[in-house]
């Protein structure tokens, strides 16, 4: 059996697998900051790198109590700068990709002379370079050819990790075509409160608060006030603990009101994956590895090209109307039964079901139910009462991105 690792999860768990490319201009960005680092004079060796890699896995994995000792290591920061930044950054991308889609706080973002973005335990940069590789990819896609300014203001206490934020930050600006001023305050970020933006960003940081395997009331009282304060996109771990107890702090910060969820979820209800044990929600999404990337995960055996995370996005205020459609989101692959189809799904009045369709019953209208990948958004017209799809009914994918 594989070990766990950042390479695989350590339990069952639904994921959404959805063959996703970022667009050129975000790889081009990403790959770029990849570049400058391996070309530094101190940059590890491959196997160097692929060692120090598997250790730094197993920390923020099987080994999670040694995190806090080890983690400032030089060799770890390393790896951190030489492998996770360029693994870690397209996360970011893929998460605003589908935030863009759901909500105008997002889309709004690409489409701003100046953009505010604060990043909280920001490391050595891989969230912002997954924003700015977001904003070049989304900007293209737009035809803009005009350059944006973004104001990146970083919220670090380590400064070995500082210092390689701020120059990773500044190859990615240049990359992406924006003329960004950097600013790093060192310090823990649970004592910064966040200046006017208009994004915040917190990736593989909050999980580091758990105590036990739920939150404190303090973490969720921090990230409720940054979720009144501006869009979120707060990235974890795609592990069953760190997942589930993001999946946690979502219910608790929604309960306080003021916010409203983005993304992944279809509803504002709370989560009913958090009803049993077994369940926990992330992403896998396959994605094109940048260069060295893919070199360390020959040599360490990843088994497959895919980003695990698991991603929470809140904007403030109320949410929009619900969509005319009933709405479902696939959480799982197609499940081995005798003349039919059946996956359970995530549906947009909070309800999690198993749906079915019957093999005698699939028509060209409703046969996306079997055709698509886990992770997919479906409109399903009308929505069977008793969760058995119909030959008459029309089941339509919908854009995530």
């Amino acid at each position: 059996m594989d070990r766990a690792s950042v390479f695989g999860t350590d339990g069952w768990g639904f994921e959404s697998l959805r063959a996703r490319l970022l667009h050129p201009a975000a790889r081009e960005c990403i790959v770029a900051v990849e570049k400058s680092l391996a070309s530094d004079a101190n940059a590890m060796s491959d196997a160097a790198l692929a060692k120090a890699v598997e250790r730094l896995s197993d920390l923020y994995t099987t080994d999670r109590g040694r995190l806090a000792h080890e983690q400032a290591d030089a060799v770890h920061l390393a790896a951190k700068r030489e492998y996770f930044l360029a693994s870690d950054a397209p996360k970011v991308a893929l998460a605003l990709d589908e935030c863009a889609v759901r909500s105008e706080a997002f889309a709004r973002l690409a489409a701003l002379d100046c953009v505010r973005v604060v990043d909280f335990g920001a490391g050595v940069g891989a969230t912002s370079v997954g924003f700015l590789a977001w904003l070049a990819g989304a900007r293209a896609a737009r035809g803009v050819t005009t350059p944006a300014r973004v104001e990146l203001h970083a919220v670090e206490l380590g400064v070995p990790a500082a210092r390689a934020y701020e120059s990773a930050a500044r190859v990615a600006a240049e990359a992406a075509g924006v003329v960004a001023t950097v600013s790093v305050d060192a310090r823990d970020f649970r004592a910064a409160p966040p200046p006017p933006c208009d994004l915040i960003l917190c990736q593989t940081a909050i999980n580091e608060l758990l105590v036990g395997e739920r939150h404190a009331a303090a973490t969720v009282e921090l990230v409720a006030g940054w979720a009144l304060h501006a869009p979120l996109l707060v990235i974890e771990p795609a592990l069953r603990t760190t997942t589930r107890a993001l999946m946690a702090l979502r219910d608790d910060a929604l309960s306080r009101g003021g916010l409203h969820v983005v993304a992944p979820c279809l509803h504002q209800a709370r989560c009913p994956m958090l009803a049993r044990e077994g369940d926990w929600c992330h992403e896998a999404r396959r994605i094109e590895p940048s260069p060295r990337v893919a070199r360390i995960d020959r040599i360490v055996g990843r088994r497959d090209e895919r980003a695990l995370f698991a991603f929470l996005a809140t904007a403030p205020g109320a949410p929009a109307a619900p969509a005319a459609e009933q709405l479902v989101r696939l959480v799982t692959d197609t499940l081995g039964s005798r003349g039919k189809t059946e996956r359970l799904v995530c549906r947009s009045d909070g309800e999690l079901r198993l749906m079915r369709l019957l093999d005698r019953e699939t028509t060209d209208s409703n046969r996306a139910f079997f055709d698509a990948e886990r992770g997919a958004v479906l409109a399903i017209d009308p929505m069977p009462p008793n969760d058995r799809i119909p030959p008459v009914a029309t089941v339509d994918t919908q854009p995530i991105g």
